[in-house]
């Protein structure tokens, strides 16, 4: 008998669970505080529960589906865990810790189906969509890891406070979200809810390849979390070289989708932009990004290419100082992201796992 994932249950779905057990709907919502405010994954330990519920949660239900297979600590305090589902697949989740800041870089998917050059999450493929549970889960598990940590002394209880909880969740690790839509979209709504994980909907980010039907359908379905394109290419030439997807959404096109999407939502719109020594980080390049981004609501994250490619670089900090200048002659906001992880294969375009034979 497959039991229910706790943590991929809405709360309608949990009070007709409880009901089929013989108790009252209400116990739901103490299941759900003691799941997203206590971080429990033990039935016995839910105190205020009967044990007639106890034991037919254990029967019919659990929290936790995910096996640890490995875990990785960078030296600048990233770390990354490999996971295996019930079914013997293994994907990869990654905490990046900051100052002011505890990301979470979670996959909704195993493998992908996009095949970036770039990117090493390609070279497996594309496996299976994670579900609900097993997305929230990701960030279920690194919140209980944070819990456990013991807080430096010298921190304000502010500071604590931050220290120990979940802040930011950026769905850039494995797969392409949009393709797994619409759990990627109950995930998003769970980890704002007061009764999920409470992070602030401006604090979570889902980021695509450029699948240009399903941003219109993501800006119909959760038009309040932040959205993020990766680019990578200011031509078509480029970019369909990196990205085989835009030959099929060609750079015209998902531009005309972008416009649409920031109408719909009144969202500002984030491109990512890998810089690849001779490919994107030219001057020429450059420019074309300068004259996609101009007097569209959006911002520009510069990303460095990161080690995983034999047949590629990143540019020297001359050539991307060069590039950052010409587009400092734009009327959008231009970051540029310092990788984290990079050590133990953390960092952007860097996760994959070779996977275990699955009968």
């Amino acid at each position: 008998m497959t039991k229910s994932h706790i943590l991929g249950l809405g709360r309608g779905e949990l009070e007709a669970l409880v009901v089929s057990l013989g108790q009252p709907a209400f116990r739901a919502r103490q299941i759900q505080n003691w799941v997203f405010r206590n971080l429990e994954t033990d039935f016995r330990k839910m105190s205020n529960l009967p044990k007639d519920l106890v034991d037919g949660l254990e029967s019919h239900a659990c929290v936790a589906t995910l096996k640890v297979n490995a875990r990785q600590d960078s030296q600048d305090g990233t770390t990354k865990w490999v996971f295996e589902t019930h079914d013997g697949h293994l994907f990869e989740t990654v905490l990046i810790p900051t100052e002011d800041r505890r990301s979470v870089c979670v996959s909704s998917q195993i493998g992908c189906a996009m095949g970036c050059t770039f990117c090493r999450t390609a070279t497996m493929g594309f496996l299976r969509n994670l579900t609900l549970g097993e997305i929230l889960e990701q960030v279920h598990f690194v919140s209980r890891h944070l819990k456990s940590l013991e807080p430096s002394p010298d921190l304000s209880p502010d500071q604590v406070s931050n220290s120990t909880r979940v802040s930011n969740v950026i769905f850039m690790g494995m797969g392409e979200p949009l393709l797994n839509l619409e759990n990627v979209a109950s995930a998003c709504e769970t980890l704002n809810s007061a009764d999920g994980f409470g992070v602030a909907k401006d604090k979570i980010t889902v980021s695509t390849s450029g699948v240009a039907p399903k941003i219109l359908e993501w800006a119909a379905r959760a038009p309040d979390f932040k959205l993020a394109i990766s680019l990578n290419g200011s031509n078509n030439a480029v970019r369909s070289e990196l990205m085989p997807i835009n030959r099929r959404y060609p750079i015209e096109m998902l531009m005309e989708t972008a416009d649409e999407y920031i109408r719909l939502t009144g969202q500002k719109l984030t491109f990512e932009y890998i810089l690849i020594r001779g490919k994107t980080s030219t001057l020429e390049a450059a420019r074309e990004l300068k004259h996609i981004a101009s007097h569209r609501h959006c911002k520009i994250n510069l990303i460095p290419l990161n080690r995983g490619n034999p047949d590629m670089e990143a540019p020297s900090e001359e050539e991307i100082a060069a590039f950052e200048r010409v587009l400092a002659q734009g009327d959008f906001q231009v970051l540029r992201r310092r990788p984290r992880g990079p050590d133990i294969y953390a960092a952007c375009g860097q996760l994959a796992t070779e996977q275990k034979k699955v009968a």
